[in-house]
C-alpha cells in the first residue's frame, strides 16, 4: 500500500520525532500478519547537517484502554544524501495481549515521555533493521517469517532498553533527553564551551563535535542548562572580560582581541548589554 505525502498516517509522529515537518517523498505500508505492520517513509531533508540516527518507542493508550507499540527508526546511509528514511514497526493490542505487558506500560519513562522514548541503534540493531529492509515486501511465507522474527527481535531490544533507562527527564518536547547517551552529548557540548569559549564556536561545529543533531542540541541545552547556547557562551566571555579588565593589565582593546570580538565597538556593546556598564568603567 502506498500513499501521497499528505495521506501518510504517521506524519505527525514523524514531525514529533524529528522536531519539524518535512516533505515526504514516498511512503508505503506492508502487513506481516493482522497484528504487525511495517511502514517506511522517505523524507526530503532541507538542512546541510543530517539528524542523528536513532530509534524511538511509542506506547500510545487507545480509546479502548489498550496499548499498542510503535517502533520508529531514523536512518540515513551517507551525510551527502538529501533524504532520511523513517522506518516503523507497529504491534497491535491483540498481539501484545498474549503476554502480561502491564509492567512495561507502567514504566515511569513511558508515562513521562508520552510522545516517545528514544532508544539506541547499536550495531546489532542496525544489522537487524538493514536485514529487515532488504527482505522482499511481496515475498512468500519464508520471507514473512524472517520479517516477523526480525521485528520481534527489535521489539525485544527496545523493551530491554526501557527497563535500563535511569534518571528520566520529564520533558515531552525533549523526549530524546530520556536517553543517558544523548544527555551526555549535551553535557559534553557544555564542557567544550567551558574550555573553548574564547573561540565562540558555532552551533553547527559544536553539534558535529558531539555527534548530535543541531536542533536536538539547541533544545536539549536550553532544557538542561536554562540558557541558549549563544547566551551561555556570551555569559562566559563577559565573565572572563570582567576578570581581565579588573586586573588592570589589559586595555579594552586587549580584552576584545583576546576574546575574539570582531571590533572594540562590538565588544563594548555586548559588555554593556550584559552588565549595564561600559568596559572602560572597570579600568577606573
Amino acid at each position: 500500500m502506498t500513499w501521497t505525502a499528505t495521506q501518510y498516517p504517521h506524519r505527525l509522529a514523524i514531525q514529533q520525532l524529528l522536531g519539524k515537518d518535512l516533505a515526504i517523498v514516498s511512503a508505503q505500508k506492508w502487513l506481516l500478519n493482522k497484528n504487525i505492520s511495517l511502514y517506511s517513509a522517505n523524507l526530503l531533508w532541507d538542512e546541510e547537517q543530517m539528524p542523528s540516527q536513532f530509534g524511538q518507542i511509542i506506547c500510545p493508550l487507545l480509546a479502548s484502554n489498550e496499548h499498542k507499540i510503535q517502533l520508529m527508526y531514523v536512518k540515513h546511509e551517507k551525510l551527502t544524501k538529501a533524504n532520511v528514511l523513517v522506518f516503523s514497526i507497529e504491534f497491535e493490542p491483540d498481539f501484545l495481549a498474549q503476554w502480561d505487558m502491564q509492567s512495561v506500560f507502567a514504566e515511569e519513562a513511558i508515562h513521562e515521555n508520552i510522545h516517545g522514548l528514544q532508544i539506541n541503534i547499536c550495531k546489532e540493531t542496525q544489522t537487524m533493521i538493514n536485514t529487515l529492509l532488504a527482505t522482499s515486501v511481496v515475498g512468500g511465507f519464508a520471507d514473512k517469517l524472517a520479517q516477523i522474527e526480525l521485528s520481534l527481535g527489535l521489539l525485544r531490544k527496545a523493551i530491554h532498553q526501557i527497563g535500563s533507562i535511569n534518571d528520566t527527564y520529564s520533558v515531552p518536547a525533549c523526549g530524546f533527553l530520556s536517553n543517558n547517551s544523548e544527555r551526555e552529548k549535551v553535557a559534553q557540548a557544555k564542557e567544550i564551551l567551558d574550555e573553548e569559549f574564547e573561540q565562540m564556536l558555532s552551533i553547527k561545529e559544536l553539534s558535529r563535535r558531539v555527534a548530535i543533531n543541531e536542533c536536538y542540541l539547541k533544545k536539549g541545552f536550553k532544557t538542561m542548562f536554562g540558557k541558549t547556547i549563544n547566551e551561555y557562551q556570551q555569559g562566559l566571555r563577559i565573565a572572563k572580560a570582567k576578570t581581565l579588565l579588573q586586573t588592570q593589565a589589559y586595555s579594552v582593546s586587549d580584552v576584545a582581541n583576546t576574546l575574539g570580538y570582531s571590533s572594540i565597538s562590538h565588544f563594548s556593546t555586548a559588555f554593556k548589554k550584559a552588565t549595564n556598564m561600559k568596559p572602560c568603567e572597570l579600568l577606573k
